[in-house]
């Protein structure tokens, strides 16, 4: 891109709004980059062919007849007999919105929509003459698919979005004077964002037109703006959109402007013209002018107008007299290039306007003067009305002394006319920007796996063609808050190295698109959070991660004040302490450094996002959740850690071993010993301790038993009998302490169940906690019985996970279990971004990096190749109907009728069906999809209040049965609505029925007759 910047007037910026993001779908391209080539190569993408039967080719767009429904959250059915203009239209503005960097549901502010299209020609011609689509969805919910009274409401609907919607229809013109609606709503401020285009599409693979003498067409497929000889435009599909914002608000939203909108002006000619559909100079030359001052610029500071320039002889001569009038005004040597994008791809109607301000904002950015492409068969230029007037036939650099501001033209058949005026871009100043603060965590989602793996393949080969720009901060933030998170999810952490995080990412990448990978993400998952209690191994906990992250060395340093405070241990250098340092073994340091690492850790995860729904702490942890919870106040609780530890190294010595059996056993093997059971952490895992002596007769006796006994590093027996007297020391030091039921529940581990607001308060509580056994195998059935989606083990918590691990594969409950620095000697800055990684995949929605300065332009969104559409009628359609002899079966049938066919004449007897059958052809109808199973439910498959309505008509009518709505809510699998529907079915009187079968074929036989 050019570093020149604007020599003459420029604009105002205090008004300016920005595009900050595009796309197109045009003959030719599907993409901005892609047109713009085609546009400076000067490409023709019309076909300039005769069609079968004498008629000429118009121009085609790529997937006029595919859609992305689930993405969109659309039913097969409903995509089908969507009008194609609504999901082009919904999947360029997508792609306008990545590109943009707006995620409108993390966006703040409302993002307004102003759009148009085209005629209903495919509601008129596919679907309202397909009798099954009719009957499946009914007439409402057709017109909300079609009518362009819902297009914008259904574009904001699909996209989330809740700003102004309004749907603009001024013929040619409407895109140009949705993007000049746009421009008033932001400037405005009924809006933040808005989203501006419109969309013609024809329903046909090889649209045609017929040439008609004195029409607007052209007599051979191409268009010629100004040249003589032109004799008509040739129609084309094309869509469009542009994002904009108000130019004042992009600093600090790592969005960019591409181009300022600087003024816009729009008119109608009136009745001051030959007749309502002739256009008007003296109208389009007003509208020029006012645009012009609302940009406070003069005409000799524009040096390029994309016109309309449809290449009909009249709209030629009437365009060119308005631009001379007013563009005319110029000193000598400023030249005014004009261009027109028609003849390129064709008039796409309703969309023209805003693809030509997308090929001048493209112009602008490249600073090239765009070429109009010379034809075979082109006359001569037209005399373009006024001397420094030029129409390029070639790209080339934008002269250093035009001013780099560009007019867009567009007029719509019935005289309403639009100009909007725009600028270069200010040039971003200073280098490149700083590498994004750590963590690197790289995140990719997509509405299915296909697409998940689709997108990884865009990724890693955008990023194979990319060396250091951009930085691997600034694409992950891209990719974090500049990209809707969508259900089917994938993450990777990073290395630190920025040249090393590059390498993993593409590796990632690839390995993702070639082999698959990533989850299906919970829409608002559950988490609880696991805190260890003595006996894991503390050296070096919190080291790493204090080292990289400054918010957690802080929080570490103030709870070990507050631990000195209350006179305990010096903690302030704890994480440098070694493996065989003594202080590791002292309960009355072991539990404080506990309990600073693991409020330490619960505050980390909270920056992060990660608010735990639940918490369950071992021993000591239960006081640390406790305090979290807000039990206890952070200095009433080192206090109490403080003591409660020096209670613990008070009491006699003992030790403690983990045995591999049950409390059953334990107790069996410790019968007449001075030994107590005092942890149950599985099934399988119970710790006993006691005096040294006979804790050592106790693991004879297991080894005799077979049982397998390890000796824990641990120099008191916590929760055995000697600890009786610390219990009521404690329990009387509580007492003193001010205690609050918790603001979050806890699972206890002296009890196994949740801790009640009585028991939190109650001083006898904390002291049992300290003596009586950690029943913590009830604690992890307590827990996995809440439903957690997630469960997240903090500093040292792998033993305790281990068995959340354990016991949910017991109970066949699927749970994430997730470790964060969760082992002795693991590097804890990459746990943590894998315990994140993971985290974000499950679907939690977590704090993130910091935006990035600039958000990357990435590839587009892989939409799925899926073809949704109704065929024009070619021949008859199969319906359903009742059987006409309804008495002779025991259950209501289902027909095939030819629609043609008289329903008095003889033919074979039709094949009958029963009602379960019937049900699942016409829930299959309505919603599109190939199968069901007997338990899908109506609105997990997406069904609506409306969608439920018609389909109880349809089966009424299908099996003459009185099924109320009431019926299908009630019965919403299609097991029991079948169910329901055949036990109605049973109840009905079929004489009765044959009764009024008759009266209403007399009826209509007397009809016939009259």
């Amino acid at each position: 891109m050019s570093e020149y910047q604007d020599p003459g007037t420029a604009p105002q910026e205090t008004d300016a709004v920005a595009v900050v993001g595009m796309a197109l779908r045009v003959p030719g391209s599907a993409d901005p980059e892609s047109f713009w080539e085609k546009i400076v190569d000067g490409v023709v993408s019309l076909p300039a062919a005769t069609a079968p039967g004498g008629t000429l080719r118009a121009g085609q767009i790529d997937r006029f007849d595919r859609f992305d429904a689930e993405l969109f959250g659309m039913l097969p059915a409903q995509a089908a007999a969507t009008d194609p203009q609504h999901r082009v239209l919904t999947e360029v503005a997508w792609q306008a919105l990545e590109d943009a960097g707006v995620d409108p549901a993390r966006t703040p502010g409302r993002v307004a929509v102003f759009v148009g299209c085209g005629t209903e020609a495919y509601y008129r011609d596919h679907v309202l003459k397909d009798e099954k689509t009719v009957r499946a969805l009914g007439a409402e919910q057709l017109a909300l698919g079609n009518s362009r009274d819902f297009l914008a409401t259904g574009l904001a609907y699909r996209l989330g979005l809740t700003g102004p919607a309004v749907t603009v229809q001024t013929a040619c013109s409407t895109s140009l004077v949705a993007v000049h609606q746009a421009i008033r709503s932001l400037l405005t401020y009924e809006c933040d964002i808005a989203i501006a285009g419109g969309a013609t599409v024809h329903p046909d693979a090889e649209p045609s037109y017929e040439f008609t003498e004195g029409g607007i067409t052209s007599p051979d497929g191409r268009c010629r703006a100004f040249t003589e000889g032109s004799a008509g435009t040739a129609p084309s599909s094309g869509a469009g959109i542009v994002v904009l914002r108000r130019a004042a608000d992009l600093p600090g939203t790592g969005e960019s402007a591409r181009a300022h909108l600087v003024g816009s002006a729009v008119n109608n000619d009136g009745v001051a013209r030959m007749s309502f559909t002739a256009p008007s100079p003296q109208g389009q030359a007003d509208v020029l002018r006012e645009a012009l001052a609302t940009a406070g610029l003069e005409p000799a500071d524009v040096g390029y107008v994309e016109t309309h320039g449809t290449g009909t002889v009249l709209g030629d001569q009437v365009e060119l007299a308005a631009l001379a009038e007013v563009y005319g005004q110029r000193p000598s040597g400023a030249g005014l290039a004009l261009g027109s994008v028609k003849p390129n791809i064709g008039h796409c109607d309703t969309a023209a306007g805003v693809i030509g301000l997308i090929k001048a904002v493209l112009a602008l950015e490249a600073g090239v003067l765009p070429p109009t492409p010379a034809q075979p068969g082109d006359g001569p230029d037209a005399d373009l009305g006024a001397a420094d007037f030029e129409l390029p036939r070639h790209a080339r650099p934008w002269p250093a002394d035009r001013p780099r501001n560009a007019g867009v033209s567009s007029f719509g058949l019935g005289g309403t006319n639009c100009h909007v005026l725009l600028s270069a871009a200010p040039r971003p100043s200073g280098g490149q920007p700083a590498e994004q603060a750590q963590p690197h965590l790289a995140v990719v989602s997509a509405a299915t796996p296909e697409a998940l793996r689709a997108k990884a393949r865009d990724l890693a080969a955008w990023l194979a063609d990319r060396t250091a720009d951009p930085s691997v901060g600034e694409l992950t933030a891209t990719l974090w808050h500049h990209r809707r998170a969508l259900p089917q999810r994938w993450a990777a952490a990073l290395p630190e190295d920025p040249v090393q995080a590059r390498e993993h990412l593409l590796t990632a990448l690839t390995t993702l698109a070639e082999n698959g990978g990533g989850r299906r993400a919970e829409p608002a998952p559950s988490l609880a959070a696991v805190l260890p209690g003595q006996g894991v191994d503390l050296a070096g906990a919190g080291a790493q991660l204090a080292d990289s992250d400054a918010e957690f060395a802080d929080d570490l340093a103030e709870l070990a004040a507050e631990v000195l405070r209350a006179g305990g241990p010096d903690l302030s250098d704890a994480r440098s302490w070694p493996s065989d340092d003594a202080r590791l073994l002292d309960t009355a340091v072991i539990q404080p450094l506990l309990f600073t690492l693991g409020l330490a850790g619960l505050r980390h995860a909270a920056r992060h996002g990660l608010k735990p729904g639940l918490l369950l702490g071992h021993s000591l942890g239960e006081l640390t959740a406790a305090t979290y919870a807000g039990v206890f106040s952070v200095a009433d609780a080192a206090a109490a850690v403080v003591r409660r530890g020096r209670l613990m190294a008070a009491a006699a010595p003992g030790k403690m071993t983990a045995v591999r059996a049950g409390e059953d056993t334990a107790l069996r093997l410790a019968a007449g010993l001075e030994v107590d059971v005092c942890v149950l952490n599985g099934p399988q895992n119970t710790v006993c301790g006691g005096p040294e002596a006979a804790l050592a007769a106790f693991e004879e006796r297991c080894e005799q038993a077979g049982i397998r006994a390890t000796r824990l590093p641990v120099t008191r027996a916590g929760h055995s009998r000697a600890m009786a007297g610390a219990a009521e020391e404690f329990e009387a030091f509580v007492a003193t302490l001010k205690l609050s039921a918790p603001a979050l529940p806890i699972v206890s581990g002296l009890t196994g169940a949740l801790l009640t607001a009585s028991q939190a308060v109650d001083p006898a509580h904390w002291g049992r906690q300290l003596s009586n056994p950690v029943r913590f195998a009830d604690a992890v059935v307590t827990l996995l019985e809440s439903g957690p989606d997630t469960v997240l083990g903090l500093h040292r918590a792998h033993a305790a996970t281990a068995e959340v691990r354990r016991a949910a594969l017991a109970a066949q409950r699927e749970v994430l279990v997730v470790d964060a620095a969760g082992h002795h000697g693991h590097d804890e800055v990459a746990d943590w971004r894998d315990a994140l990684a993971a985290l974000w995949t499950a679907g939690h929605s977590l704090a993130g990096p910091a935006r990035p300065a600039r958000a990357v332009r990435l590839p587009s969104y892989p939409f799925a190749d899926d073809r949704h559409w109704v065929e024009a009628p070619s021949s008859p359609t199969p319906a359903f109907a009742a059987p006409a002899t309804a008495a002779a079966a025991p259950a209501a049938e289902l027909t095939t009728v030819d629609q043609d066919q008289d329903p008095a004449a003889d033919a074979e007897p039709a094949a009958e069906v029963s009602t379960a059958d019937a049900v699942r052809a016409l829930w299959q109808e309505a919603f599109g999809v190939p199968a069901l199973r007997p338990d899908d439910n109506f609105f997990d498959l997406g069904g609506t209040s409306l969608h439920a309505a018609h389909l109880v008509s349809v089966v009424n009518d299908a099996l003459v049965v009185e099924i109320r709505l009431q019926d299908l809510y009630q019965n919403s699998s299609l097991a029991a609505f079948t169910a329901r529907t055949e036990e109605l079915v049973a109840q009905r009187d079929e004489d009765a029925l044959l009764r009024l079968l008759e009266e209403i074929e007399n009826e209509n036989g007397q009809n016939t007759h009259e």
